[in-house]
């Protein structure tokens, strides 16, 4: 670090282009080369300039996987390791360092712009996805960052907003993602978000950066901006942010004053440079690909489509075992898929499939129409889509969201699906009733219209460059639907816990987070959802049975066994889902009625039967602790719900954990006496024993008021007042 001027320092934290940073003569090797996205990368065949970074025709083909959104509706750990792996190599092909990804915000509401890029409402499924990505990707010698931390849950003013939110629902709801894959994988990159949080912005944020990340965390890789986040760079530096993106920037000026005004110290900037030294000696030693297999590639991206597909809607029609009959084929998407979100997640498929081509592989006789253009249609896109579904014996309408509806960049305006798709399908609805529905979409729907007149509805996604022969596979029953829901599909947009008020402007209010997203809003309400978290069905018919509980506190590890058979009743080979959630019972602490703590995809061959066993740790059992600043586990009563999802409930359980520590709020002077005795009953004791027993009114009271009674009828000396007191905070605050 000495060797190097400081004006070098002062390039060092900054990008030298759109993708490339630490480019030094000083520096020996080659600068470091970072890519989007979490659905495969984005390469380019030289250097692109100005704007047009995101035209595919700049693009090296790379397998495109099925959005975040549906990676994790596989519930697939190993599945998604494999994602991660597979785009490690191809990075290694072409010499990207680290790939931008995973993205691990949560959808906070169904609106939420880039929610297709978004794993889970839900924050251990977003962690655990996340954690087998990662740990695949750097598998390979490659990085994984994650983003967009923290508070990045919407598009509007996503440069602007100001998150208020408190130290408890931050961490066990928005910020546990980025904690469970930092502390089981340990990422290369963090990537901090373009959003302020309680005032400061991300990329500035001394308690984001060092309070949480550094030293609460013990994070020692580098904190990347998001691409334009830095508004002061000095801050940022000072604060713990290592390279400003993307590069040059206009802010280094900036920096070389306050370095010779004394506001900042070349001290400092050695330190925030410290990670980048790091990661450069790492990225050195990996040895690129020289050939990849990119056929084999993209038939583990056909993997996760087939896995990702839920099956929402079945009257028995599907599996389509006929292929002999006429079916129509309608819905432009069919021909022209809906394959990405667009944004940062654009990449230039190797190999695309097209759901109609496959289709057509099976059903030789089959009619096409377009019905809608985009989102409209017209009287002549109206009769041919007739005129195909009249002549037909089955029809397959295609239907999601367009990219002026879902794309980073802008949030949803609601949720309902095209009005010309929707006219369409209502005028093919009136001349067959035998219409099977496939959505394409990276969030909730509201799908009450199609779920009312059609016999079968697959949620899709959007299934990247494998959209067709996985989808053509559960039609025809090759393979049977394993898809969950990693989301909540409401009934009505005005049902969401943020209708209303999402998204807002310039400043938005998390604080009662922890029961108002997703399944933990509906579930601990009990209010009606069209399909609720977990969710999906099967061609199989799998049964639980012998169900046990076992529980051991002395096995961190393994607090709680359950054991268990599937038996499936069916001839077809299917995956079951199992889920594990827990309802936490601690008088007067805030929880959901039940949270996702476990799962597994088991699969289970036709006629057969499979023994599984479900652990939680200890850590399942966790609340975050804000007198700890920390993750802590109560003693007292909680009941364990191994679930189909989050509404279908196959047993349960209640324990009682007595071994760990005392759960009280974090209370002052100013809360009633009925605090004191609830949770610190050895001072109520004390007070009830040296000075007098308190009548039933003056439990209502404020601890100081009566504090303050007492010293005056006992003439109590101040001394010994004070000493007392100082002793109950104590207590309050340990």
């Amino acid at each position: 670090m000495k060797k190097i001027p400081l004006r070098e320092k002062v390039k060092l934290t900054s990008g030298q282009s759109n993708w490339h940073f630490f480019d030094s003569e000083h520096v020996l090797g080659r600068s470091m080369h970072v890519a989007d996205g979490p659905h495969g990368i984005r390469v380019y065949k030289k250097q692109t300039d100005g704007g047009n970074f995101l035209d595919k025709e700049h693009l090296e083909p790379a397998t495109l996987f099925p959005c975040a959104a549906a990676m994790a509706a596989t519930w697939n750990k190993t599945l998604i390791e494999t994602v991660g792996r597979t785009i490690g190599k191809e990075c290694r092909h072409h010499q990207v360092d680290v790939v931008l990804g995973p993205g691990i915000n949560l959808k906070r509401s169904p609106l939420g712009g880039r929610n297709f890029e978004y794993y889970s409402e839900d924050p251990y499924l977003t962690g655990a996805i996340g954690q087998a990505f990662v740990r695949g990707v750097q598998k390979e010698g490659v990085g994984a960052c994650i983003k967009h931390y923290a508070l990045n849950e919407q598009e509007t003013m996503r440069r602007f907003v100001d998150v208020t939110i408190d130290e408890r629902t931050m961490h066990e709801m928005y910020l546990y993602p980025f904690y469970h894959i930092i502390k089981k994988e340990n990422p290369w990159m963090v990537m901090s978000s373009y959003n302020k949080v309680n005032g400061d912005y991300a990329s500035e944020s001394r308690y984001l950066l060092q309070d949480v990340l550094r030293k609460q965390w013990g994070y020692d890789g580098v904190v990347v901006s998001d691409w334009g986040a830095v508004q002061d760079k000095v801050k940022a530096i000072k604060n713990g942010m290592n390279i400003e993106m993307p590069g040059p920037s206009a802010l280094d000026d900036a920096v070389k004053t306050a370095l010779e005004e004394g506001t900042l110290r070349e001290a400092q900037l050695d330190a925030s440079l410290k990670p980048l030294f790091a990661l450069h000696e790492k990225v050195k030693r990996v040895h690129r690909l020289q050939t990849v297999d990119m056929d084999a590639h993209h038939t583990a991206a056909r993997d996760v489509a087939r896995e990702a597909i839920v099956l929402l809607e079945n009257d028995g029609i599907l599996p389509v075992k006929d292929t002999a009959q006429k079916v129509g084929i309608i819905g432009a998407f069919a021909k022209e898929p809906r394959i990405n979100g667009g944004g940062s997640a654009t990449v230039r498929p190797y190999v695309q499939e097209v759901p109609y081509l496959a289709l057509s592989q099976v059903f030789s006789q089959n009619m096409y129409a377009a019905g809608y253009h985009e989102s409209d249609t017209s009287e002549t896109l109206m009769r041919e889509a007739i005129k195909v579904a009249r002549a037909s014996d089955l029809v397959f309408f295609f239907t999601g969201t367009t990219a002026a509806i879902e794309t980073e960049g802008k949030d949803r305006e609601h949720i309902n699906l095209p009005q010309g798709h929707l006219a369409v399908f209502q005028a093919i609805c009136d001349v067959n009733p035998n219409i099977i529905v496939i959505l394409n979409n990276g969030s909730a729907l509201d799908l009450r219209t199609i779920k009312a007149r059609s016999r079968a509805v697959l949620e899709a996604w959007f299934l990247g460059g494998a959209a067709g022969e996985a989808l053509s596979e559960i039609i025809t029953g090759k393979t049977s639907p394993s898809g969950r829901l990693q989301e909540t599909f409401p009934l009505d947009l005005r049902h969401t816990p943020h209708y209303g008020t999402f998204p807002p402007l310039m400043h938005v209010d998390y604080q009662q987070d922890l029961i108002m997203n997703g399944y933990r809003y509906y579930d601990t309400h009990d209010y009606p959802v069209l399909y609720p978290f977990g969710y999906g069905l099967s061609y199989a018919d799998i049964a639980y049975k012998d169900i046990v509980f076992t529980v051991d506190q002395t096995d961190e590890q393994a607090v709680v066994k359950v054991d268990f058979i599937l038996k499936n009743h069916s001839d077809i080979d299917a995956y079951e889902t199992v889920q594990l959630y827990i309802g936490t019972h601690i008088e007067t602490l805030l929880k959901p009625v039940r949270e996702l703590k476990g799962f597994e995809k088991v699969m289970v061959l036709a006629q057969e039967t499979v023994r599984v066993r479900l652990t939680l740790p200890l850590e399942a059992f966790e609340t975050y602790d804000t007198t700890q600043h920390g993750f802590v586990v109560y003693n007292g009563t909680y009941t364990l719900h191994l679930a189909r999802h989050s509404r279908d409930i196959v047993a349960m359980k209640t324990i009682e954990i007595t071994d760990q520590i005392h759960y009280a709020p974090r209370i002052t002077f100013d809360y009633p006496m009925q605090f004191l005795k609830r949770y610190f009953p050895k001072w109520f004791t004390y007070i009830e024993t040296h000075f007098r027993p308190l009548h039933w009114h003056e439990t209502e009271e404020p601890i100081w008021r009566m504090l303050d009674r007492y010293q005056r009828h006992k003439q109590i000396p101040d001394d010994v007042m004070d000493a007392l007191k100082q002793n109950m905070k104590k207590d309050f605050e340990s």
